[in-house]
């Protein structure tokens, strides 16, 4: 607050009231200085100590982060692995049966000429009957 020179010749009077003022204000000034400055400088002092730490912490998180990432590649890497290690036992189980399967219709074949020839032996059989029975008749 500014106040204006007195006219020259004139001596500048200050009242009663203003020099109160003036005196509080160097009160309130000094009770600042003593009081609050100094515990605004030990909040700063802790602010940048809790700074430094959280900046601790955002690395430590960083590298987890990291970690994390690398973790989810080896384990998308295993996957990749496992699934194509399915695959190839579906398709050797696939071959497998298929291999079976052509066993068992051979096998089926062979039982199938084995019954023809089974049922020509026996018809051969009974006709050689029929005609040794005929033989002895006669």
């Amino acid at each position: 607050m500014t106040f204006p020179r007195p006219a020259q010749g004139r001596q500048l009077r200050i009242g009663v009231t203003h020099l109160a003022w003036l005196n509080i204000y160097q009160n309130l000034k000094q009770i600042i200085q003593d009081a609050i400055a100094p515990e605004m400088q030990g909040l700063k002092g802790e602010i940048k100590a809790l700074s430094h730490e959280i900046t601790a912490l955002s690395q430590r998180i960083d590298s987890m982060d990291k970690r994390m990432d690398s973790t989810d590649k080896r384990i998308d890497s295993l996957e990749m692995r496992i699934g194509d290690m399915k695959t190839g036992i579906d398709r050797q189980f696939a071959d497998l049966k298929a291999d079976i399967d052509r066993r068992f219709e051979a096998v089926d074949r062979r039982f199938d000429v084995l019954d023809r020839q089974w049922d020509k032996a026996l018809d051969i059989r009974e006709r050689l009957a029929a005609l040794e029975a005929r033989l002895e008749r006669r």
